[in-house]
């Protein structure tokens, strides 16, 4: 029998809660995912860890997106 990897959940810190967007086997695969949300819709992103009551990585796209709108709106001027 081959071993199982652990499971990761992924969330997205809202501006009043956490959304929880599922859960994936392996840390480098639920961190991808996160990745792929962040790339997505930007803002700030975690991965969190059952067995520890952890979160084992975490990005912030927010000011990028900020930064994004900001080099728009100047071009448009």
């Amino acid at each position: 029998m081959m071993p199982t990897l652990p499971a990761f959940d992924s969330g997205h810190f809202g501006k009043e809660n956490v959304v929880w967007l599922g859960t994936v086997e392996g840390l480098g695969a639920a961190r991808d995912r996160m990745l792929q949300f962040a790339a997505k819709q930007p803002g700030a992103y975690f991965v969190f860890s059952s067995d520890s009551q952890l979160i084992v990585a975490a990005v912030d796209t927010t000011r990028l997106m900020r930064a994004s709108e900001s080099a728009t709106a100047k071009g448009a001027a």
